[in-house]
């Protein structure tokens, strides 16, 4: 099936491959960072994979331009699609891939233009803010990603 022209009018940029990192502070918190682009509502630090970038790559490299921290990557935890959401500041069909890091500083140096604001939070608190959508999703598969890490 290929897209009609109004798919190509609703969605100009085609289909988006994204992602985005959760990342650990090593004391039990992850963070989160408010953007614009998803009006002013708490997400996760990520983008766009570019073409001929791996998705490890690609997240790694949009963390770390957005928050200053330097990364390890620990594991993927979940994928899906998005299509026009509520919460993003224009139509778009996204693809994403999320991952979790892991830093050892929490010395954060925000661009201020792709995010304003940022909070290490308990992941179960996370699940209580104004989360873009989707990203309830990205934590609770966190959660169920940290607890079968546990049993390992």
């Amino acid at each position: 099936m290929s897209m009609t022209v109004n798919d190509k009018q609703q969605f100009p940029k085609g289909v988006e491959v994204v992602g985005s990192s959760i990342i650990e502070d090593g004391e039990g918190k992850i963070l989160l960072v408010k953007s614009p682009k998803w009006h002013n509502k708490w997400v996760m630090p990520g983008g766009h994979i570019e073409p001929g970038e791996k998705i490890e790559t690609a997240l790694l490299r949009e963390a770390e331009e957005e928050t200053g921290l330097k990364l390890q990557c620990v594991g993927m935890i979940t994928f899906g699609e998005l299509i026009n959401s509520k919460d993003f500041h224009r139509p778009a069909h996204f693809v994403y891939f999320d991952m979790v890091c892991k830093t050892g500083s929490k010395d954060i140096k925000l661009d201020k233009t792709e995010l304003t604001d940022y909070v290490w939070v308990e992941p179960r608190q996370a699940l209580t803010m104004d989360l873009a959508e989707t990203y309830d999703k990205t934590i609770e598969d966190y959660l169920k990603f940290k607890n079968s890490d546990k049993r390992a």
